[in-house]
């Protein structure tokens, strides 16, 4: 199991230095900003199941982006909103949804958009006033691509760092180069570290797509 020592150790080996460091922690921290935003590989992917018991959810600390929010009695997606899209009150409906109440909510949460720090479900759940102990909110199964666990002690480890070590490798040899002054060699350890980078995502599309024949859905209700 790689750990944050042995990456240390390969990066001051390739570039033949010994005395880099108290700069490792710095050229690891900014890979590690880059990775959480254009990694999308599936190590990456959390998941949790979320009630819907306030409007507003805050995101996980470690959120990157969202994968998908699905409604975890129906299964059904739930359609993402731009911040300006539709009022909090309006109900975007489905064939399941049609007349549909959950727990005496009124209309389910049929959509979702991030404001801010948070995921905003539509419409709006209404929230019994006063407290009713039998209220059950609606349950949402969410998934979203987390940001790497940072690397701090020497023991330290994180599924990238495992699966995909030349992301890290690549990334931190390309500040390295950068910070000798040497253009060539930080052009050249960039290409590979997007190289990785595509690799890493591209493996997550195909393990999608893998196991059974591919069927495409019309997201259409008549």
């Amino acid at each position: 199991m790689p750990t944050y020592q042995q990456l240390q150790d390969e990066v001051a080996s390739w570039l033949d230095r010994r005395d880099i460091a108290d700069k490792m922690p710095g050229w690891v921290a900014m890979v590690e900003t880059e990775i959480g935003q254009t990694l999308r590989a599936r190590c990456m992917v959390r998941s949790a199941v979320q009630p819907i018991d306030n409007a507003y959810i805050t995101l996980p600390p470690d959120f990157a982006t969202m994968e998908s929010i699905r409604d975890a009695t129906s299964g059904d997606l739930l359609d993402l909103k731009d911040e300006w899209s539709g009022h909090w009150s309006d109900s975007f409906s489905s064939a399941w949804q049609n007349g549909a109440r959950v727990a005496n909510l009124g209309s389910p949460a049929s959509a979702y958009r991030l404001v801010h720090d948070c995921i905003e479900f539509l419409p709006h759940p209404t929230i019994p006033d006063p407290p009713d102990p039998s209220w059950k909110p609606q349950q949402v199964l969410m998934g979203w691509y987390a940001k790497p666990q940072p690397l701090v002690l020497p023991s330290d480890t994180n599924p990238i760092l495992e699966q995909l070590y030349g992301v890290y490798l690549w990334g931190v040899l390309k500040y390295g180069a950068l910070f000798e002054l040497d253009e060539d060699r930080a052009a050249q350890a960039d290409a590979q570290w997007q190289q990785a980078i595509t690799r890493g995502n591209m493996a997550k599309q195909q393990s999608d797509y893998s196991g059974a024949p591919y069927r495409a859905e019309l997201a259409v209700v008549f």
